[in-house]
């Protein structure tokens, strides 16, 4: 028993010294090597398998391959450091040419450029940029990616007079294609195109452009003032104050200088529940109609860039409070007409005599305000408005399109013409016709700015409407700054 516990004693003993001597394998040292293939007229070697075999063992053994990009890359990423013979194949196992590299363990040497002689198929890709009316698209940034989850950019360019952008020596794949802004800072559009015998090698990229074709446009409206809306000239308020005329209005842009005694314009207003088959010409086909109200721009002259006012003959920007009334706008600013007591222009409807000329909602929050039947400012070239006639600008508000009336122009906001379908809508509430502006929360005095940014023919950025509590009562030092120069005023841009 003795002499087995002193055997057993002496292995426990040399197996412990072996363990001390012991000493782990070394691991050997693997790095990533980096491969791009091209011919030698530099264009890149697309689609081929890249083989990696040992140079001096092992003949015929694949250690490593890699498929090359549309940039003719490839990466190995399991190579000792030594020497390897590389062979190219196409996908059919055609052998396009063979060399030697040697992997260092220096990681920053391991890349290597690889010339074949041989012929690779390649084309001319073309970018063609057009807008909607077929005109081109001049001086845009149009850049050529790989395809994929992490695209790398292989040529971009810019537009041409003709709206083209050409990629030589694009090898067959696929590609991301990437269309800049008008700023060219950020992506506008995005398509994955493919390169090839049998593919046209082009993409057509249409950028919808906001053509408008007036002169003036609506920046903002003020349809339910803080108080008494639509007072008498001289009628007293609670507190006394003599009325100089009503309060609301629409407030309007000039895109160009017009002299109105040569072009005059015309403004129409609704006010109604129940719009009837005439529209914005309603008031001549009934003689007691208030449901439109116009106003014809007959005299004076505005400049390029100019905010002007159609509306109340108090001429005021935001009523009135107390005994104070707000600043009033000069005539040769804002149009004023004592809408209770005359009637529309050329009889389009009669005259208001305690009525608005827009309708007001329900509820003294903005975000509780409800009206259920829209209302409208239409702009008219001309002063002969009918049932035919068609506005240059329109605006809605409201929180229901619960009809369909009224002519719409082709502005920023409505289409004459379904942009998906090609089907006619010349009507509010038609097809895609039911964009609603806000409405002002009830007798709080919100005037709705309506933003966007514009130019002599087109909208940059689109009309979106955001309210601004304009009246004395909470906001005493009121000014026209804050609805023509603040943050969501429509902005003129002269280009």
């Amino acid at each position: 028993m003795r002499q087995r516990l002193f055997y057993f004693l002496m292995f426990v003993a040399i197996l412990f010294v072996a363990c001390e001597d012991f000493e782990d394998p070394q691991i050997p040292q693997i790095n990533d090597f980096d491969l791009t293939l091209k011919n030698t007229d530099g264009v890149s070697v697309s689609s081929v398998w890249v083989k990696a075999y040992y140079s001096d063992m092992k003949s015929g053994f694949v250690v490593d391959s890699t498929f090359t990009s549309v940039l003719g890359n490839g990466s190995f990423s399991s190579l000792e450091p030594r020497n390897y013979t590389l062979k190219a194949f196409r996908d059919n196992g055609e052998e396009l040419g063979s060399t030697e590299i040697t992997v260092s363990a220096d990681q920053a040497l391991n890349a290597y450029d690889w010339a074949l002689d041989v012929f690779i198929e390649n084309y001319d890709f073309t970018v063609e940029l057009k807008d909607n009316r077929q005109n081109p698209i001049v001086e845009r940034k149009v850049g050529l990616y790989t395809a994929g989850d992490n695209p790398v950019l292989i040529q971009e360019g810019f537009s041409g007079s003709d709206g083209k952008v050409v990629f030589g020596q694009t090898v067959v794949g696929n590609y991301q294609v990437n269309v800049y802004d008008e700023e060219n800072l950020a992506v506008f559009a995005q398509k994955v195109s493919a390169v090839g015998a049998s593919e046209a090698n082009s993409e057509l990229f249409v950028v919808q452009r906001l053509f408008h074709d007036t002169k003036v446009v609506i920046t903002g409206f003020f349809s339910d003032p803080r108080g008494s809306d639509s007072p008498k000239i001289g009628q007293l308020s609670g507190d006394g104050f003599s009325h100089p005329g009503q309060y609301e209005y629409v407030q309007l842009m000039a895109l160009q200088d017009i002299n109105f005694a040569e072009e005059p314009y015309a403004v129409v207003f609704t006010n109604t529940g129940s719009p009837t088959e005439f529209g914005w010409a309603d008031g001549l086909y009934s003689a007691e109609s208030k449901r439109v109200y116009q106003i014809n721009l007959e005299k004076g002259s505005v400049q390029k860039g100019q905010y002007f006012y159609v509306g109340g003959s108090s001429r005021m920007i935001c009523s009135y409070y107390k005994l104070s009334g707000s600043p009033q706008l000069g005539e040769d600013k804002f149009w004023g007409v004592d809408y209770w007591t005359l009637p529309g222009g050329n009889g389009n409807g009669i005259a208001k005599s305690g009525s608005g000329l827009l309708g007001n909602g329900s509820g003294k929050s903005q975000s509780s305000v409800v009206k259920k039947a829209p209302d409208g400012i239409a702009v008219f070239e001309g002063t002969q408005v009918d049932t035919e006639s068609i506005p240059v600008d329109a605006i809605f508000y409201g929180t229901e399109a619960t009809y369909e009336a009224y002519q719409v122009p082709d502005n920023d906001i409505y289409s004459r013409t379904n942009q998906e379908t090609g089907e006619s809508q010349t009507l509010f509430g038609n097809g895609t016709n039911d964009f609603l502006f806000l409405v002002p929360a009830q007798d709080q005095g919100m005037f709705i700015k309506l933003g966007g940014q514009v130019t002599p023919t087109e909208w940059l950025v689109p009309r979106s409407g955001t309210p601004l509590r304009f009246n004395m009562k909470d906001y005493p030092g009121a000014s026209v700054a804050d609805i023509e120069n603040a943050a969501d005023c429509t902005l003129f841009i002269d280009k």
